[in-house]
Formats: C-alpha cells, sequence, structure tokens
C-alpha cells in the first residue's frame, strides 16, 4: 500500500497546479506508471481544458498498454466540455487504475469506476482518500447541495480589532498576508463584502499579484441600494448587487450594464443571506469568499452558513473604546446559547510575515 500511496502523493502535487485556474471544477491530479516506474504525469490546469487523465496520457512517451494510473478523482464517465475519462482509459490499454476519492457529482458518482471495471480493467478506490477528498471542499459542496462554499476572511488586530473609532484599517496586515488574501480571492468564484466596506474603503476587491483564468464575481450586499455609482468595484468586468424590495427602482436603472442587480427577501431589513447563497449557486458559484467588514462577516457564522473562517492576526494591538470588532452579531444569540461561543476545528497555523494565519472549519 506505501507504494500506491507515494505515487498518489505525487497526483496530488500535480492536482495542485491548478489551484487558482481549475475552478469551479475540481483539482486533479494523475501519474501512469509501467514496470515499477513513472511513465506519465499530468493534472487539470485549467476549466474546460484537458482532465488530468489526458493531459497524464499525452505526456507519456511509451506504449501505455498494461500500465496502471493513479488518479486523485474518480475518472469522469460523462460527455461534457470534454468526452469521458473512462474511455480514454479504456482506449489506452490501461490494466489498473486507482483513485483517491469518489467523484460526488451525481452524473459519475460511481459510474466511472463501474464502466472501467465492465471493460476488464482493475480499479482501487480509496487511496489516500481523506487526502484526496480534502483537496477540493468547495466542489464537493456544491455538487451535493448546490449551495456555494463560503470561506470567510478576516484580518485583525491581537484585541479582535478591524479598524479604529475612524474607520483606519490600514494596514492592520502584512504585506505577505495580503498577497495570501489574494490568494484566497484567486480560489474563489465570487468575493464578497458588505456596503459598510464597499463605502468606507471603496475597494476593488478583485485579484492582484496572482495569475487566474478570470476574475471573480464581485458581490455587495446592500439591503438598501446605497453603493455609489462611481465605486471602484464597478471597474470589475462582472458585479453583482445584493439587495431588497427597499432599494429605489429609479436608482437600480441608472447602474452600469455590468452591474447585475439581485432584488432578494429580507430578514430583520437585511438581505437574506440563505437566499442570496442559494441564487449564487444558480449562477453556477460554487466558492464564496466573505471579506468583510464584522457584521458581514458575524452574519455568516453566526448563521451557520460558514464552512471556513481564514483569520490573519496581527503583533498590533488597537485599544479603544469604539473601535470596530472582528466578528459582530446580536448579545441575544448569546444569550440563548448554553455554551459561551462558537468553537471552530483549527485546521493550521501558519505565519504570513509577521502575522499569523488561522484556518479554522466548521466540519
Amino acid at each position: 500500500m506505501k507504494k500506491h500511496e507515494g505515487y498518489m502523493a505525487r497526483a496530488l502535487e500535480l492536482a495542485r497546479r491548478g489551484r487558482y485556474t481549475t475552478h469551479p471544477n475540481p483539482m486533479v491530479g494523475a501519474v501512469l506508471v509501467k514496470g515499477g516506474k513513472i511513465i506519465g504525469e499530468g493534472a487539470h490546469l485549467r476549466y474546460g481544458g484537458p482532465h488530468a487523465e489526458v493531459n497524464t496520457l499525452r505526456s507519456c512517451k511509451l506504449d501505455p498498454a498494461g500500465a496502471a494510473i493513479y488518479v486523485t478523482l474518480e475518472p469522469c464517465s460523462t460527455y461534457g466540455k470534454t468526452p469521458p475519462c473512462t474511455e480514454l482509459l479504456i482506449k489506452s490499454g490501461i490494466k489498473e487504475v486507482y483513485y483517491g476519492a469518489k467523484d460526488v457529482n451525481p452524473a459519475h458518482s460511481g459510474r466511472g469506476a463501474a464502466i472501467l471495471r465492465r471493460a476488464g480493467i482493475k480499479v482501487t478506490a480509496g487511496v489516500l482518500g481523506k487526502e484526496c477528498e480534502a483537496l477540493n471542499p468547495a466542489f464537493n459542496k456544491f455538487m451535493r447541495t448546490g449551495i456555494p462554499y463560503v470561506t470567510v476572511k478576516i484580518a485583525q488586530s491581537l484585541d479582535g480589532r478591524i479598524a479604529d473609532a475612524a474607520g483606519r484599517s490600514r494596514w492592520i496586515s502584512s504585506p505577505q498576508s495580503r498577497l495570501e488574501a489574494h490568494k484566497l480571492r484567486a480560489e474563489s468564484d465570487a468575493v464578497l463584502a458588505g456596503i459598510g466596506t464597499v463605502l468606507a474603503d471603496d475597494p476593488l476587491l478583485n485579484v492582484r499579484g496572482v495569475k487566474v483564468r478570470q476574475q471573480p464575481w464581485i458581490v455587495a450586499l446592500d439591503s438598501s441600494f446605497r453603493v455609489p455609482r462611481k465605486a471602484q468595484i464597478f471597474k470589475n468586468e462582472r458585479v453583482l448587487i445584493a439587495t431588497t424590495h427597499k432599494a429605489s427602482v429609479t436608482a437600480m436603472k441608472k447602474f452600469p450594464h455590468n452591474a447585475k442587480i439581485m432584488v432578494l427577501p429580507s430578514e430583520k431589513g437585511r438581505v437574506s443571506l440563505k437566499a442570496l447563497l442559494k441564487e449564487l449557486g444558480k449562477l453556477g458559484i460554487a466558492h464564496v469568499l466573505v471579506e468583510g467588514g464584522g457584521r458581514v462577516a458575524g452574519s455568516f457564522i453566526s448563521e451557520g452558513l460558514a464552512d471556513r473562517f481564514i483569520c490573519f492576526v496581527a503583533p498590533m494591538i488597537i485599544g479603544g473604546t469604539d473601535s470596530r470588532n472582528s466578528m459582530v452579531w446580536p448579545d441575544e444569540l448569546n444569550a440563548a446559547k448554553k455554551e459561551l461561543g462558537i468553537r471552530p476545528r483549527l485546521a493550521s497555523i501558519t505565519k504570513a510575515g509577521p502575522d499569523l494565519m488561522l484556518d479554522l472549519r466548521f466540519d
């Protein structure tokens, strides 16, 4: 088994080459082995492009007949943007297929393995299964539920502040943390912020410093439709304003052509986040990065809608009585809970320059 796990570990390395360019499709890597030697390697590198199995066979200069292939995800079995990989593997003469994670896409799940077995190919599932499953959490959730995976990102001081009383927040985080934040944007299909952040900081919210296939959607939560027409977010190609029936129809008609306006149900006067996520899923948005501010982040977490929480903690103390908290929700929510606070699982702690980067999951 260690031999098989070694080959699959290499396939996982290859898969991560598509980190910023394959979504909303999954990252997939593959290794072709014959006579105990690797004769081909490949990965799914861009959305709509060749799958990992295709690129692996293309890289092979030898006859693949009789070889074994190690793939992080169960081979696909239907026609989509590319032909089914099962068909290619059968024609190539491969005799063994080892895959890590089952494809949760209902169109493929279990079918690929069954087709390969019927063709006389030995199929072994679950090699480094947990690692392969963990490679694509956003894809997995979206395929199972139709609801986007939600990552909440906050950059805060040691005392849990994201700005002082005057709203100053530049710069709490280090340049290294800000680069990591752009990487998080690059992994996402949409970047979301509240109208408070848009009005206070006038951010672009796009990806910079990381090469991407396409810039993410920019989503602004704006229940009363206060967003200025000259806000920098409109410099992006795909912008969505999520509002409620409180919004002025006249104001909405005056907005830039690249702005999609979505009128959604409200909860306590604010955009229903559950309704928003459902509609974003219908647009094919599989992963949303929530960037701010404290009330928006707090709403996603307190309502149980967040899957992941990335917290950058800078070696800085802001203090003050009216400085802004990194996580805000009504006190009655705390009063209604028997236990103190919400405890996500700490997946990892790393350094980003002088800052700490905490990766937490709501399993």
